[in-house]
């Protein structure tokens, strides 16, 4: 439509007024001419309805393009700037959004909505969107309202179907400018029909109207005919052009080739059809060009065929290999056509020729034209000229924009408009999007002036100051005149067509009048056609598969599109050899017609065939049927949601949820009080007291201490204490058990606790003498109090220094000290008597942290110095039980975390019964919580333990789902938000540790501040912190008692989910009938794999892809090959996390990723093989011997799949005898994995995919037994290769993470150059220090420059950088990691 220039603002001309009159008084359908102000009528009747409506109804503006959706946003946004409008089209992504929550949130608050049809139709489709929301629906050249438009099915199917249910419709407006409406007579009326509408133009008004409209005169503009020969003329490179195409040689199309290799019914059949109809993918290409080669020879002449022919030769040459053009094709059919057209002989050289005189006279009566117009004339507006052919389109471009004489007149750009549909694609297309775009928005601001356009210019896309429209081609519709006509809407527009002269097609004299026969012509067009279906049509129209629950349907019309799509995107193995179209064949009777389709192999044979339920009388319409009855049983066996889509979107967010899976933090509960548990139950006097012996060894000189707690210690504890730098002590914690104390040996041990507190803590402690501390000494003799002169204490005959206290100097307020020896001998400050020589006693709290080398303060701790005696007083106290005081800080914090790891024991994880509390203490503790040990091993463990529990559990939950589905499942269960939600749902977050002990505001614990301290307080946590300690507690689980603890933690966290227990699931996923096949075929495979197969149907689906032509029984390995990922890693991350290097976390991820990786599993199945015995018959002179020669078989050999697929195998085995040695040295003897050698090898994706397959079908014939699959990985020489990576400590860290230690803070980047030849160099900072050599791929280049400036950072760096440098990427990857991974939300954890 775009009829922004017939007014500026909302202020409406008369005829504009009667227009919407009209509109409000029913449904109409506006037709006035182009340039007239449709839109500002459309405007006026939106703001009218959405200030009558409700907010929480719709208007809906459908638009029949994305730019002319884009063009009318902006004209509605301008004028309907209070309202929230909102654009959907295919562009953004809504294909995407499959769920309801989703479009509810997207238009949350819109009032406007403007888009193509089919958005709107597919939401009504999937009952996304209610046509009861609608209030009211703009139909922009809504002449397009019939047959099988998106238009027309969102009034058929949705509103029609509606008003006569008598529910609430909206109100319709229609906008065209053109008097044609349908190819059957009683057009009008039929549009009139779909629409529920009347045709409304202005009457009263319309002298008013043609005073604001131009019309434009019709002028015609003859040429001459050509006088060059006929097509292919004498050009050399158009004659071989036409003879390629015309005498193609069928025999060696590569497609036809394949089919003649399978002796197999639809082999024959396809074959057969393709002799009899001559066509092929090749073929068609060649006839597509030679045809247009043909059009531009006749239209503009030989040198833009030559031109063009050539460019497209070119654009192909460099597109092939990327695969760029003609995506549809394989490999061997793209270089088939390249072999041929590179034999073509190039354009000859222009030399002196000016390009005019090679003009036909068409073209050069066009450029006539335009050079003849006057220079106020061209300033004052712009040119459209119309072509019918891409090609021309093209042509024409060039030859303006290079015409000398309309160089300095017009800036010329071309517009044909895209296609969505990827068969379309074609090597004979030169079009660019992106400058078809570019070339528009100029051509609007005025940058270019001239445009030459197909068809798809007609339209709706406004160009305002249009005074000149060409057709270079004569309008082959009615609908084509008058659009076009309408381009040219200024006043003083000149409207021309080039015709030929004396063609009697073109009379000016009669162009006007001749309208009411195009009119006829165009109805006619496809009567015949209509005829032949409309036998059909009313049975078809009852077949709607219909949800009630959400009021989606899909319709006979739409099943085709709807099965199409969800075959492809039920797999993750999309490439060149898999077709995932599903597969019709119609089959005549002599009572009518009936289809069957079939479905691809990555689909479970029990949905994969369905036939038509009905006769028909047509081949389309059986073959609608049979793709009606498949998609209606996908839906009753759970493979369609109940908005009749694929279930195959990843887990979808919640609502207000950003990102399914991003950290963020979340408010939880404060950490449980194991302190403020006990002080309720001793204010309750329902509580046992409980000893436990604590021992310090290594660092000597103390006696065991004797605690009495009220509460139980169930296992014995080791861990450290650090006094200094230099001496540590190795403490044990024992077990408590039960003692009977009576209330005045109660009383004492207070009191002791109380002294022995004070000689450390006294600063701390409150001076009313309160002494019902929560945890006692249970020392051998009472205490004393205070302190006395040392004077004094020197009188006395024993003067044991191990028996004094701390010596306390005057004043010297809050510093104690430790007395070393006494010293009789003057000093330097001159003073005579004895003097105590001491060491200051630290004042820190924290003794389970190392003291970090050369902290500042700690040479006071360590360096001696010496005081008067006089000056002195010693505690009372003995030194060692101010020592066990001195740790008890550190001590009660260890009883602590064992208690609240006791409580979760005994609570949350009750059944799952795990007795090591150390595992729990671990699980629980975030590495911001500064313990001995936090829980990323565990968590990483966890990980692969809880992703395979979920691979089998969904894998026999739903025995059809295909990968893909499978995959989005497993997702959905092991998720972040998944198991942050379980943790907070079970109260998990109370027991979670997140910050470290450091004693700095530590005070005793009495029983009443303890009781009467708030205990609902909350705190800050990130939400991965949640999923990750549940990972961490499953880990903990598995650790404790293997896989049988695990699921029970698994079903502890998420009960709401259906888990089989035992042996459940083998019998859900183990084969119950065999597939057909030849037992000796398998038994050279079983050797191999080290394991005879009880269901050997197993076996033939893991060596089965997906690409194996006409798979008609038993699946492909997608499904085995999923689950098989997971057992590889349940077997892989348990070793590697019980190795005795005690791997941390990202040493586990760079060492896991090095053995599971497809790169190296591709490798392992290239290296193992068995050797079998082959004969060969030789002659020895008369007589004929049998040789025996061994050939060895990999597991690849085994593979069944298609010619195209064993060719690309074939590609990557030859890449092994070039790269296979370099990678078998480096694994087998090297210190550097060989990252850069594996990914110059690159072996296709199914190499590693048929290792995993064949693993996860032992792992089910053999019923899970995990020692026949280790089996099945030493003989490939996974195993083994852990071994030597772990015992060599192998540099497994991918080579840009390394770069990325060694460079440190400064910034790394990288250039890449080249296609095929791919070159890669890395600056680290502002400079470059590392290039690569020429590689094979992008992947290879930067690996290989990533090793290089990793070498050349650490020999520039001095020696002492360069030794923290070395150690920096040793951490990085091995026991000591950094946080090059990032594996964990640290940040979050601390600011919790």
């Amino acid at each position: 439509m775009g009829d922004r220039d017939s007014g500026s603002n909302d202020c409406l001309r008369g005829y504009q007024q009667e227009m919407l009159d009209a509109s409000l008084r029913g449904n109409s359908i506006v037709v006035m001419p182009t340039g007239s102000g449709k839109t500002l009528v459309a405007v006026a009747r939106i703001r009218a309805e959405l200030e009558r409506s409700a907010p929480t109804k719709l208007v809906w503006f459908l638009a029949n393009s994305v730019e002319l959706s884009r063009q009318q946003l902006g004209v509605l946004r301008t004028h309907l700037s209070a309202y929230q409008i909102l654009s959907l089209t295919g562009q953004d992504g809504v294909d995407n959004w499959s769920r309801q929550h989703i479009w509810d949130a997207v238009l949350a608050n819109v009032r406007v909505v403007v888009g193509t049809p089919a958005v709107l139709k597919d939401a009504l489709t999937h009952g996304f969107v209610r046509i009861s929301r609608l209030a009211l629906l703009v139909f922009d050249e809504a002449h397009h309202c019939i047959k099988n438009h998106p238009m027309n099915a969102i009034m058929k199917n949705f509103y029609h179907p509606a008003k006569a249910r008598a529910e609430s419709v909206p109100s319709v407006l229609g906008l065209t400018a053109s008097p044609v409406f349908n190819p059957r007579e009683g057009g009008m009326s039929e549009l009139e029909s779909n629409l529920d509408a009347s045709v409304v133009t202005p009457t009263r008004t319309l002298d008013e109207l043609m005073r604001f409209v131009y019309p434009v005169p019709l002028k015609l503009l003859t040429h001459q005919s050509s006088n060059l020969p006929d097509y292919p003329g004498s050009s050399n490179l158009c004659w071989a052009l036409d003879y390629a195409a015309a005498g193609y040689d069928f025999s060696t199309d590569p497609y036809i080739v394949e089919l003649t290799q399978y002796d197999d019914e639809r082999s024959r059949r396809d074959l057969d059809k393709v002799w009899l109809k001559r066509k092929t993918r090749c073929s068609e290409q060649l006839r597509i060009l030679n045809r247009k080669a043909a059009t531009l020879f006749d239209q503009l002449g030989v040198h833009s065929a030559e031109s063009y022919v050539h460019n497209c030769i070119e654009r192909f040459e460099a597109g092939a290999i990327r695969d760029l053009v003609l995506p549809d094709t394989t490999t061997s059919e793209q270089q088939h056509l390249l072999s041929i057209l590179q034999a073509l002989p190039g354009p000859p050289p222009l030399q002196d020729r000016q390009q005019e005189l090679l003009l036909t006279p068409k073209a050069e009566c066009l450029i006539t034209l335009l050079a003849q117009q006057t220079l106020s004339f061209i300033s004052e507006g712009k040119v459209i000229v119309f072509a019918k052919e891409r090609a021309t389109v093209v042509g024409l471009t060039q030859i303006l924009r290079t015409s000398p004489s309309l160089a300095a007149l017009y800036g010329v750009g071309g517009f044909v408009g895209t296609s969505t549909f990827a068969g379309r694609a074609s090597i004979a297309d030169l079009a660019e999007p992106r400058q078809q775009a570019r070339d528009l928005v100029d051509f609007r601001n005025g940058t270019k002036n001239l445009m030459v356009a197909t068809s798809v210019l007609e339209e709706g896309i406004d160009v305002r100051e249009c005074n000149l429209v060409v057709n270079f081609d004569a309008p082959d519709t009615l609908i084509g005149y008058v659009q076009r006509r309408g381009r040219a809407r200024m006043q003083d527009s000149k409207y021309y067509i080039l015709a030929l002269e004396n063609d009697a097609r073109i009379n000016p004299a009669k162009w006007q009048n001749q309208e009411a026969r195009m009119k006829q012509e165009y109805m006619n067009a496809f009567r015949e056609r209509v005829e032949a279906e409309s036998q059909d049509e009313e049975a078809a129209n009852t077949r709607v598969l219909r949800v009630a629950s959400t009021g989606a349907m899909v319709t006979f019309d739409d099943v085709k599109a709807h099965l199409s799509h969800f075959c492809s995107v039920s797999t993750l193995q999309v490439s060149n050899y898999v077709d995932t179209r599903p597969d019709y064949v119609a089959q005549v009777s002599a009572k009518g017609l009936t289809a069957v389709v079939t479905l691809p192999s990555f689909l479970h044979e029990d949905i994969r065939t369905a036939s038509s339920a009905e006769l028909w009388h047509s081949e389309a319409a059986a073959i609608k049927d049979a793709a009606f009855e498949a998609y209606v049983a996908l839906h009753q066996a759970g493979l369609l949601s109940d908005n009749l889509l694929p279930l195959v979107a990843e887990p979808s967010l919640e609502e207000n949820e950003q990102h399914a899976d991003q950290p963020s933090l979340v408010e939880v509960a404060g950490r449980l009080s194991s302190w403020y548990s006990l002080a309720s139950q001793l204010a309750e006097g329902c509580v046992d007291w409980h000893r436990a012996t604590v021992t310090f060894a290594a660092g000597g000189g103390l006696d065991t201490m004797r605690l009495v707690l009220p509460s139980q210690l169930v296992r014995e504890e080791h861990f450290s204490l650090y006094w200094n730098e230099q001496v540590s002590y190795t403490v044990t914690m024992s077990a408590t058990h039960a003692v009977s104390l009576s209330p005045e040996r109660i009383d004492v041990m207070r009191k002791d606790t109380n002294v022995a507190l004070r000689t450390v803590h006294g600063p701390r402690m409150p001076a009313d003498g309160r002494i019902d501390t929560m945890l006692l000494l249970d020392l051998p003799e009472p205490l004393a109090a205070g302190h006395i002169p040392c004077t004094e204490y020197l009188r006395y005959a024993d003067k044991d220094s191990h028996g004094l206290g701390l010596v306390h100097v005057n004043g010297q307020q809050g510093l104690s000290y430790m007395l070393q020896r006494i010293d009789g001998t003057s000093t330097e400050r001159g003073d005579m008597g004895t003097r105590l020589v001491v060491r200051r006693f630290p004042k820190r709290k924290d003794f389970l942290h190392e003291v970090p080398r050369g902290q500042s303060g700690s040479v006071a701790y360590t360096t001696e110095e010496s005081f008067l005696t006089s000056e002195c007083s010693i505690d009372q106290v003995p030194l060692k039980t101010c020592l066990m005081a001195a740790f008890l800080p550190s001590v009660m914090h260890r009883i602590d975390v064992r208690l609240l790891a006791q409580s979760l024991q005994a609570t949350v994880l009750e059944k799952v019964d795990i007795v090591d509390t150390s595992l729990i203490i671990e699980a629980i503790s975030s590495r911001s919580a500064g313990e001995e040990r936090d829980y990323n091993r565990l968590e990483y463990l966890g990980d692969s333990i809880l992703k395979y529990c979920a691979s089998l559990q969904v894998m026999a939950q739903h025995p059809t789902w295909p990968e893909r589905y499978l995959s989005s499942e497993k997702t959905r269960l092991v998720r972040n938000r998944m198991l942050f939600q379980a943790a907070l749902k079970l109260g998990l977050d109370k027991y979670i540790l997140n910050r470290p002990f450091t004693g700095a505001r530590w005070s005793p614990l009495y029983f009443g501040e303890v009781l009467a301290a708030e205990q609902n307080g909350t705190r800050e946590m990130s939400s991965k912190v949640l999923a990750d300690v549940v990972e961490a507690l499953i880990g903990a689980a598995y650790m404790d008692g293997g896989l049988e603890k695990a699921y029970l933690c698994i079903r502890t966290f998420l009960p709401d989910e259906t888990w089989y227990i035992g042996s459940e699931s083998f019998d859900r996923l183990t084969p119950t009938e065999a597939v057909p096949h030849h037992q000796s075929s398998l038994e050279a495979l079983e050797r191999l794999i080290g394991h005879h197969f009880d269901h050997p149907t197993l076996l033939i689906e893991a060596i089965t892809h997906a690409s194996l032509p006409f798979q008609r029984t038993g699946m492909s390995y997608e499904r085995l090959e999923f689950l098989g990922d997971a057992v590889l890693d349940l077997i892989i991350v348990p070793k590697l996390h019980a190795h005795p290097r005690r791997l941390r976390h990202n040493g586990l991820h760079s060492m896991h990723e090095a053995l599971v990786n497809g790169l190296f599993l591709g490798y392992c199945s290239m290296t193992h093989g068995i050797e079998e015995q082959q004969s060969n018959i030789v002659k020895d002179g008369d007589e004929y011997a049998v040789q025996h020669s061994p050939r060895t078989l990999y597991l690849h050999n085994f593979i069944r799949a298609s010619g195209q697929l064993l060719h690309a195998k074939q590609a990557s085995l030859e890449a092994f005898e070039q790269y296979g040695g370099l990678v078998t040295q480096a694994l087998d003897a090297g210190v550097e994995y060989p990252w850069p050698d594996l990914l110059a090898l690159g072996p296709q994706k199914f190499f590693s995919d048929v290792v995993e397959s064949v693993l996860g079908a032992v792992f089910i014939d053999t019923r899970g037994d995990l020692s026949i699959c280790k089996g099945l990985l030493e003989r490939l020489g996974i195993m083994g290769h852990m071994r030597r990576f772990l015992k060599g400590d192998m540099e497994t860290l991918q080579p840009k993470e390394r770069l990325g230690v060694a460079a440190g803070s400064e910034t790394v980047n990288e250039t890449v150059e080249g296609r095929k030849i791919v070159r890669c160099a890395v600056m680290v900072g502002d400079r470059e220090i590392a290039r690569s050599p020429d590689c094979h791929s992008r992947a290879e280049a930067e690996a290989r420059a990533a090793l290089a400036a990793v070498e050349i950072l650490r020999e520039s760096r001095e020696p002492a950088k360069r030794r923290k440098l070395n150690d920096d990427v040793a951490a990085s990857g091995g026991a000591a990691q950094g946080e090059l991974l990032g594996e964990h939300a640290d940040d979050d954890e601390m600011r919790e």
